[in-house]
């Protein structure tokens, strides 16, 4: 039982970089109103995941963990690929940290979304 919930929580990792590699995430992109939508198009077609709602949201981090199956690679994932679209804002600024905190609690360090808070 426990091989079929890792195996479909590295699915989520997996859509997440088809969704990136589609969209030209990961490199120096740069963010964009279009790419953002772009970016949501792909995450509520693929993951039903609405990055606006999101971001609204008080607890993203958890909704994303709880659920929808989300490991610590797959948020750190997600929240690189926001800020690659997404241009700066103070809601951005708080999924980031939030994202970074949660992430720190768990022992994973993320050097990247330390780099941008």
């Amino acid at each position: 039982m426990e091989d079929f919930l890792m195996k479909e929580i590295d699915k989520i990792g997996e859509m997440l970089n088809v969704i990136a590699t589609k969209l030209g995430l990961g490199g120096s992109t740069q963010q964009s109103e279009e790419l953002a939508t772009q970016l949501n198009s792909e995450l509520v077609g693929r993951l039903d995941i609405d990055i606006y709602a999101l971001l609204d949201m008080p607890n993203p981090i958890e909704h994303l963990v709880s659920n929808r199956g989300f490991s610590d690679s797959s948020i750190e994932s997600l929240a690189l690929m926001i800020n690659q679209a997404l241009p700066a804002s103070d809601k951005l600024y708080i999924f980031t940290s939030k994202a970074t905190q949660y992430l720190d609690n768990k022992g994973f360090v993320s050097f990247t979304l330390h780099n941008l808070i």
